[in-house]
């Protein structure tokens, strides 16, 4: 576990440690190429000390303290001691949290843990002197939260209006729905676990065709077999919001590790052509916010929304201001008015009605004024299938005319607009260009872009047009929000592309060379 330290927001975890606690050789082999030049090496003194270890290590007797009062086993109690420590965190606070660590265990063990932890701390004060860094003070005045991407995904689908999710356990967005399922015990909401991806995105569909404001969570091989509902939900107008977690693929890939691989899949979601909007998230407050967004956005345009995050966003832990409570009714979008459209003796409701927007007035099951027919078939303006060619086009035209607008909206932020160059990501890779923006003098702005379809075109033409080169940052093999970005702009001459796609993220290090190259080869 790697914990990094901050009075200020912390967007990525740094890759050069001030101080490593060891309890294995592994971990020492590992740490003593990333060590800072004042870096601390704590080693567990019952590992056997190898040649060129001695000048960067101190012995700590963490292994014998938790033998004399409990067991070997509990040598990480020991080690959260030494860290307590050398902090100087408060004692009897953070060994009563330690000791809740063991809840689920015997009263005796925790005890036993607790005294550990008691002990190393004392130890490392007296003996482990050497040691001068100090945590920065934090004002304790300003409410803060320890939260995930995926709780803040879940905390902002609740404050939506959001009452029905249904999901099938993938990783890594299974948090959403174990979020969901205790936090909608107080709030009368329902979480469905499906057999299947397939019934989680049908599932999702039917209770926004009934009223609800409803979603699904999943990560690419889910997203795989929810393309045919996502179409479904296109060709119905029917609002409802996806989340995709990325991950390593193709196919099962690697479950744990993190990757941007599925935004071509998105940008082209599904078979047939129909609206569809795609946002990405970049910082765990934008989980937040964005998918408050993403509601909104779903029953003003009538569409499926896709909420795209990535492992590391989602799983990553995180402190930050406390997020804005938002006590507000949902705006539900174009919605009939029944006192503007009694009953007559027309049977049914124009659902589908040809409209300048595109969006037409929809209604709920039960409205006496709004029965209509829905079918995943091409249908007329009643929801009646039909093939007749004037009518496929007029309903292909209204369908994909409903998002024109938002490539006319903003949806990059800028960080710094004094460069020749332009460095644009999106996701966890935010954080990490943010950093080693920060640590360098780089003639490189830093951009992230919040949704990819529909692109913010006029935007970004603005943006292609002042810089002289724009590197795409995003971890997949073959550049594919650059590939986006070259077919529907054009720019060939100026985009370039970048990434990582080992499963792992850039570390700041590591990016400042990347752009160091880029810098040369450009100049």
């Amino acid at each position: 576990m790697v914990i990094t330290i901050s009075d200020q927001p912390i967007r990525c975890v740094e890759d050069r440690y001030d101080l490593v606690v060891a309890l294995d050789h592994e971990t020492i082999e590992h740490s003593i190429p990333l060590m800072k030049d004042q870096g601390w090496m704590i080693m567990d003194d019952t590992l056997p000390l190898e040649k060129g270890d001695a000048s960067l290590l101190s012995l700590f007797p963490m292994t014998n303290l938790a033998k004399e009062t409990g067991s070997a086993i509990m040598k990480t109690s020991s080690a959260l001691g030494v860290i307590g420590g050398l902090f100087r965190l408060d004692k009897e606070r953070t060994a009563s949290m330690v000791k809740d660590l063991h809840q689920s265990r015997p009263e005796h063990i925790q005890e036993q843990n607790r005294l550990i932890f008691t002990k190393a701390y004392d130890q490392a004060i007296e003996k482990l002197t050497d040691w001068s860094v100090s945590l920065p003070a934090i004002d304790s005045s300003s409410p803060m939260m320890h939260i995930t991407g995926n709780e803040a995904i879940s905390l902002g689908a609740l404050m939506a209006g959001c009452r029905f999710l249904a999901a099938y356990p993938i990783t890594p967005a299974s948090e959403i729905m174990e979020w969901m399922g205790e936090q909608w015990v107080e709030e009368e909401g329902w979480m469905i676990q499906a057999e299947d991806e397939i019934a989680a995105i049908h599932l999702s569909i039917g209770a926004a065709y009934a009223g609800a404001r409803s979603m699904t969570a999943t990560s690419g091989p889910g997203i795989s077999l929810m393309t045919e509902g996502i179409g479904l939900a296109g060709m119905t107008e029917t609002p409802v919001v996806i989340v995709d977690s990325q991950r390593a693929g193709p196919s099962t890939g690697m479950p744990t590790k993190t990757e941007q691989s599925d935004v071509g899949m998105l940008y082209h979601a599904g078979h047939g052509e129909f609206p569809l909007i795609l946002l990405t998230l970049s910082t765990t407050e934008e989980c937040y916010t964005f998918t408050m967004d993403a509601f909104r956005m779903a029953d003003e345009f009538q569409c499926p929304v896709v909420i795209l995050s990535d492992l590391n966003l989602s799983l990553s832990p995180s402190v930050i201001p406390a997020l804005e409570y938002r006590e507000e009714r949902p705006v539900r979008g174009l919605v009939l008015n029944e006192d503007q459209h009694p009953v007559t003796g027309q049977a049914f409701f124009s659902r589908y009605a040809l409209t300048e927007s595109g969006v037409s007035p929809r209604s709920f099951p039960g409205m006496p004024a709004g029965l209509h027919h829905t079918t995943g078939l091409e249908h007329t303006t009643k929801g009646f299938p039909t093939d007749k060619p004037h009518l496929r086009k007029e309903m292909m035209d209204k369908r994909n005319r409903k998002t024109k607008v938002l490539e006319d909206q903003d949806a990059i932020q800028l960080s710094g607009q004094k460069n020749q160059y332009l460095c644009l990501t999106f996701g966890s890779g935010w954080g990490v260009l943010e950093k080693a923006l920060g640590d360098s003098n780089l003639p490189i702005d830093g951009a992230r872009i919040g949704r990819i379809r529909p692109l913010p075109v006029a935007q970004l033409q603005r943006l292609f047009q002042r810089y002289e080169k724009v590197l795409v940052l995003e971890a997949n093999q073959t550049g594919q929000l650059a590939g986006i970005l070259r077919m529907e702009l054009g720019f060939r001459d100026k985009i370039e592309s970048d990434g990582k796609y080992s499963g792992q993220s850039f570390s700041p290090r590591e990016l400042i060379e990347t752009l160091e190259g880029w810098c040369q080869s450009w100049t």
